[in-house]
């Protein structure tokens, strides 16, 4: 499969992080009527994935039937055909690093780096550009994802330091700017049934119809549901037999949830789940 070769132009696409503090959380139990419209034990579809994407990081809905994914240690998104159940596009942005998020808005595909470096490019352009988030320092993230109502790209903490644990940043597509967006705590976490040592988010995606944020970790097999205030309003165990290492999350616009997996010594795979009103 031939990548789209990229030629030695990374824009480099500022930016600046701002002093804006982020939201405090909500305090309060889980919402005891909130209805999951999805169905977790039962996959409706199950998309094996070649062996490009047996450590499939990141997953964004791209088009009709189709879906971006980027794996951990290449620049190269890769649009998955549902109904072909194969790939049939691929585009090089770079070389090697560790990819961990993929995001696709308004005609733009954005990548997510473990270390909070951004790049944005058109398919099949070989101008890429990149921005250094300047996250603080020994924070690792772990999933990409993008608000519509705001419009910012959401990046969530794998692992950080005081200052970044636990939070999720935002990256402002207008005025260029990074900064924490929220975060959650540990009494926040063991109330929903989380031990906050296994919060460790390795993705993240916003519902299309009800702005929710759906957080997905893989080291606790787990899905919360949050407001954009910090409450966590949901949270669901993940049957480890179904989700081997879930590591993307996204939605469709009429609300199907898609949920990629690593295969660990299998083929990776992705997970579908159709809405349900």
């Amino acid at each position: 499969m031939k990548y789209f070769l990229v030629a030695s132009m990374l824009l480099l696409w500022g930016c600046g992080t701002s002093t804006k503090t982020d939201r405090q959380p909500e305090s309060g139990t889980l919402e005891s009527n909130f209805k999951l419209p999805y169905q977790l034990s039962a996959p409706t579809e199950t998309y094996k994935l070649p062996k490009e994407l047996k450590e499939i990081s990141g997953l964004s809905y791209y088009k009709d039937d189709k879906l971006l994914c980027v794996q951990d240690e290449e620049a190269v998104a890769y649009v998955f055909d549902t109904k072909k159940k194969e790939v049939t596009e691929n585009f090089g942005f770079g070389g090697y690093g560790d990819f961990e998020g993929i995001e696709y808005v308004n005609g733009e595909i954005f990548a997510l780096e473990s270390n909070g470096n951004l790049f944005r490019f058109k398919p099949e352009s070989t101008q890429i550009g990149r921005t250094k988030t300047d996250l603080p320092k020994h924070t690792e993230v772990e999933g990409l994802g993008y608000d519509p109502k705001t419009k910012r790209l959401l990046i969530a903490v794998k692992n950080g330091n005081e200052a970044s644990d636990k939070a999720v940043y935002s990256f402002d597509l207008r005025y260029k700017v990074v900064f924490k967006d929220m975060s959650l705590n540990d009494e926040q976490l063991k109330a929903a049934g989380v031990d906050p040592k296994t919060y460790k988010p390795s993705g993240i995606a916003v519902h299309p119809l009800t702005g929710e944020w759906y957080i997905l970790t893989s080291a606790g097999k787990r899905l919360l549901i949050t407001s954009r205030k910090a409450k966590i309003i949901y949270s669901e165990p993940l049957d480890p037999n179904l989700f081997t290492q879930p590591e993307g999350i996204c939605f469709a616009p009429n609300g199907d949830l898609f949920i990629a997996s690593e295969g660990n010594k299998k083929k990776g795979y992705i997970l579908k789940f159709p809405y349900r009103k």
